[in-house]
């Protein structure tokens, strides 16, 4: 493959005093209340690529910088390419994601992670009011965002595409994993085994579906799709009509629907976005979409048996959802 060279923000410089911010006394859990250190703090432990033990920290995060937020969950594992990897030293924040301003518009609103180095504990939210939140873009330099290859290429760097580097990955039948997580304080045993059960039985349909299906191509519709803007209320509709509009394979204009998907059918959930864009974190290439394709939000991806915190929005047709007053 061709050999990169890195692209930064240029102005500020950063120390590369790295890995050597001080960590808390304890590991964080759930419900503690942290405040992000400012960007001065945190430089002093990235490396030249802007980077604490391989994890980034984004030109998209510095907005955060000097404001508290509960710790919403550990990250003990994560997912990257269908496939789970050990995690740790890192916690999300309440449902601080990117905004993508400083990759060119990525519109995949990742959860965004944090290393502990990064963040101090505090005995809870501030009494005063907090600043306004503000984009991040170009406000913090020399964090690495792309690499241009010779033939002028552009791929991205973000903490999404730096997660298949990180940890090691973790076998589907490796029962740790879930002590792991009681252990962390994400779930409950009796959480971990609704969640595993719904999936179950969520899936036994979504399988009997996809071995009986005859449908090899996308089927017409049948009736006028409504157009959503981010804002709107709408609800999932019901199983039976999206399967209708599926392939086989479970795919729309391939668009995959899953079976956690499917026991969202009936909620109801506000657009957050009408996804024209997004970084492959696979490849750190910007992907155009072909087809309207809507996030929701609290319609996110629950690690299905894996019971992954990593909270992936979900990707939805606009057939999928109809508008609901009020």
């Amino acid at each position: 493959m061709a050999k990169s060279r890195a692209v930064t923000y240029s102005g500020v410089i950063q120390s590369a005093d790295q890995n050597k911010a001080q960590s808390s006394p304890r590991p964080l859990r759930p419900g503690d209340w942290v405040q992000v250190r400012s960007f001065a703090e945190i430089s002093r432990t990235l490396d030249a690529e802007g980077k604490l033990d391989g994890l980034p920290f984004m030109p998209e995060m510095a907005q955060y910088c000097e404001q508290r937020f509960p710790v919403s969950k550990r990250a003990e594992k994560t997912c990257f390419a269908h496939r789970q990897r050990r995690f740790g030293n890192a916690v999300h924040l309440a449902d601080l994601r990117c905004d993508g301003s400083a990759h060119d518009g990525c519109q995949l609103g990742c959860l965004l992670y944090w290393r502990e180095a990064w963040l101090k504990p505090v005995p809870g939210p501030s009494l005063e009011a907090p600043a306004a939140l503000t984009s991040a873009n170009r406000a913090y330099p020399n964090l690495l965002t792309r690499r241009l290859l010779p033939n002028g290429e552009i791929l991205y760097v973000c903490q999404a595409t730096e997660l298949g580097k990180l940890g090691t990955e973790i076998k589907m039948w490796n029962i740790t994993q879930y002590l792991r997580e009681i252990r962390a304080g994400n779930l409950t045993l009796a959480q971990e085994i609704k969640q595993v059960s719904r999936w179950f039985f969520t899936w036994i349909e979504w399988r009997f579906f996809k071995s009986t299906s005859k449908k090899q191509t996308t089927p017409a519709l049948q009736s006028q799709v409504q157009t959503f803007s981010p804002g709107d209320l709408v609800a999932v509709r019901p199983k039976k009509e999206i399967l209708q509009t599926l392939t086989n394979k479970g795919h729309n204009f391939g668009l995959a629907f899953s079976a956690e998907m499917l026991s969202l059918c009936g909620n109801r959930y506000r657009v957050v976005n009408n996804v024209q864009k997004m970084i492959d974190e696979e490849t750190g290439q910007m992907r155009y979409m072909k087809r309207s394709c809507l996030t929701l939000d609290g319609a996110t991806c629950k690690g299905a048996f894996k019971c992954c915190p990593r909270a992936n929005f979900h990707f939805w047709r606009d057939e999928w959802l109809e508008k609901v007053d009020g």
